[in-house]
């Protein structure tokens, strides 16, 4: 199992972030990824696991190629990338099981990983408080664990140590040991600081400015660099004259002695110009090379000729899958995932029943309303009322319910993306095996499952309301007299009813579209929510500019109650029930392709809202 960066060249701009770079990270390497900050130790790593796209280059991950197969190279590797992003008001060992079952591990085997990878970093004993009690080194942590779920052989993690005291770098270095000495994981490691990476990495690549500067292995780097020889005698001054005569970088130390870089093998030749000198040596010790000596030399452009570089190797194309491999069902995967994220918030059911209760008061006004009128008829102050029926009540229900139904299925939809996003929990959903149309298509289906939930409970309500309150008979009109006229047949009123109430369906996942658009567009969540809202209500306000366009049928609001003005087949059915007897679906009898415009066009929004949703996401690049 190995990670090859092959010729990656990546830019910003007029800046050239990564200037061809070639890495290989061997099946038992810790790989050091080394350099100063900005020097694209990060943008390697994401473009390693496809956070970021390469301008030119190849990864390759255990022989496949990360751009045609990136589900099956995905698969192979984990990461922690920078600050490590959770649901912070569910507690570690839910959020690590929502990642394994995305991962494509059983319940079981999800339940097993857990455990075992929260005692490996050493969050046992806390796995159950919420991730936003812990602290910076927790979370680290949890971060690691969450890099090593579904057992990949190749962990990337960058700058792990950020943010952590000494006890807390102490700790992750002993992680990292466990993790390649005991679960033979490869590691790639980045970092700047230099000294916690020397006594953990087998090997390292330095990177400057974007460039790999040397790849070999850390033993080799540092046996082969000049180290620095400590010397001190009794006329310092008259040593360094006779060494700098000589040839050798020597220089003088605070305190007293000198310091001689100087290759290993050249000790004894200082000591001995010195004795010739008629020098009295009184101390002469021998100092390695520091990795951060080395890192600065080579930053200068000191190449260090004699250092053992490992030579590359060609990319092993048309290597067959590992045991492991990318789970199936990918889309229904990211689907499950999503709905066990939504209903994991207590108050997220209640949030779906919201329209339901407006739903009630609605009915509850219309029976005080209707006993008002009847009052007002046996008093004499009104000739005669139309009785209200079931019918009526339901469609005062939902006519009330839905508006503010609209607005919270955009709203949800528009949180799907740019909400993680603005969690960092985004980033974690899409480094597991799936690509991101997938994603986008997963959560997609488990809201628009939520959006026909809300809006079946909604239903239900208002038809149990209108059922419990006034019944669902015959629509009549109420005498002085006490008699009753019949105006329509509650038989003739059943069929209206179910296709006003099923044409609702399709126009909901309109604005569900319309919600997780804006949240690919977004960047922030309450961006989102905003823009979410803004597109509902620029799409009802348009009704009237399009009308005179002759194209207000293609308005997605044209096939929704408003209270702007409504044209829906809902509010044709709540005039035939109230007894009006010229009441019209101004968009009855128009189709597409043979398909009623009040289902194909509501379709087309959401159709057109998912693939371009799509096309955005595949284009961006995560944080």
């Amino acid at each position: 199992m190995s990670l090859q960066l092959v010729s990656i060249t990546r830019r910003f701009g007029a800046q050239l972030a990564l200037d061809s770079v070639s890495i290989h990270v061997r099946p038992g390497d810790c790989y050091g990824f080394i350099g100063h900050n900005g020097a694209g130790k990060t943008t390697a790593m994401r473009i390693a696991l496809g956070l970021q796209f390469a301008d030119s280059g190849s990864v390759f991950v255990d022989g496949f190629d990360a751009s045609a197969a990136p589900r099956e190279a995905r698969a192979r590797l984990g990461a922690l990338i920078e600050q490590p992003g959770f649901h912070a008001h569910l507690d570690g060992a839910t959020n690590l099981r929502l990642l394994g079952r995305l991962a494509g591990l059983s319940r079981d085997e999800t339940r097993r990983e857990t455990q075992r990878l929260l005692e490996l970093v050493g969050l046992a004993q806390v796995g159950a408080k919420p991730v936003q009690a812990y602290s910076q080194g927790m979370r680290q942590r949890l971060g690691i664990a969450q890099a090593m779920l579904g057992r990949p052989k190749v962990v990337l993690l960058d700058e792990p140590t950020n943010g952590l005291d000494p006890q807390g770098i102490a700790e992750i270095r002993a992680i990292l040991r466990r993790l390649v000495e005991q679960e033979g994981v490869s590691v790639l490691l980045s970092s700047h600081q230099l000294h916690e990476v020397a006594d953990v990495c087998t090997r390292i690549g330095v990177l400057h400015r974007g460039k790999l500067l040397v790849e070999a292995r850390t033993q080799d780097l540092l046996a082969s660099a000049q180290g620095a020889l400590e010397v001190t005698t009794n006329d310092d001054q008259r040593a360094l004259e006779v060494l700098q005569r000589a040839g050798h970088n020597a220089e003088r130390v605070q305190g007293g002695g000198l310091t001689v870089h100087v290759a290993a093998q050249d000790h004894g030749a200082v000591a001995r110009k010195l004795v010739t000198a008629g020098l009295e040596l009184t101390r002469l010790g021998a100092r390695n090379a520091s990795l951060e000596e080395i890192y600065l030399r080579f930053a200068r452009g000191e190449a260090i000729s004699t250092v053992a570089q490992t030579p590359s190797e060609p990319p092993q194309l048309g290597a067959k899958p590992s045991a492991f491999s990318a789970p199936r069902a990918p889309i229904l995967r990211t689907a499950r995932y999503e709905l066990s994220r939504l209903f994991a918030k207590a108050r997220f059911g209640a949030l779906l029943a919201g329209p339901a209760l407006v739903g009630l008061g609605a009915i509850a006004l219309e029976r005080r309303t209707a006993l008002e009128n009847q009052a007002r008829v046996a008093a004499g102050e009104l000739a005669s009322a139309t009785a209200v029926t079931g019918f009526q009540a339901t469609a005062s229900a939902l006519q009330t319910g839905l508006p503010l139904l609209a607005l919270l299925v955009a709203g949800i939809a528009s949180q799907s993306i740019a909400g993680e996003l603005s969690r960092g929990t985004l980033r974690n959903v899409l480094l597991r095996p799936q690509t991101r149309s997938q994603v986008v298509l997963g959560k997609s289906l488990a809201g628009l499952a939520v959006t026909l939930g809300a809006f079946a409970l909604l239903v239900g309500v208002a038809l149990a309301g209108g059922a419990m309150v006034f019944g669902f008979g015959d629509l009549v009109e109420l005498l002085p007299n006490g008699d009753e006229f019949p105006l329509v047949a509650a038989s003739e009123l059943w069929p209206d009813l179910r296709q006003a109430v099923l044409g609702q369906a399709p126009t909901l996942a309109g604005y569900f579209g319309l919600g997780l658009l804006a949240g690919v567009i977004a960047r922030t969540a309450p961006g989102a929510l905003g823009l979410s809202f803004a597109l509902v209500l620029a799409s009802d306000l348009a009704r009237g500019v399009a009308r005179s366009f002759g194209l207000e049928q293609w308005l997605l609001s044209a096939y929704a109650p408003s209270p702007l003005g409504d044209t829906s087949q809902l509010n044709y059915f709540a005039e035939r029930a109230e007894g009006i007897s010229n009441a019209v679906f101004r968009f009855a009898g128009r189709d597409l392709a043979g398909v009623d415009l009040a289902l194909a066009v509501p379709l087309l929004w959401l159709t057109a809202c998912v693939g371009l949703s799509i096309l955005l996401l595949r284009r961006r690049a995560m944080p």
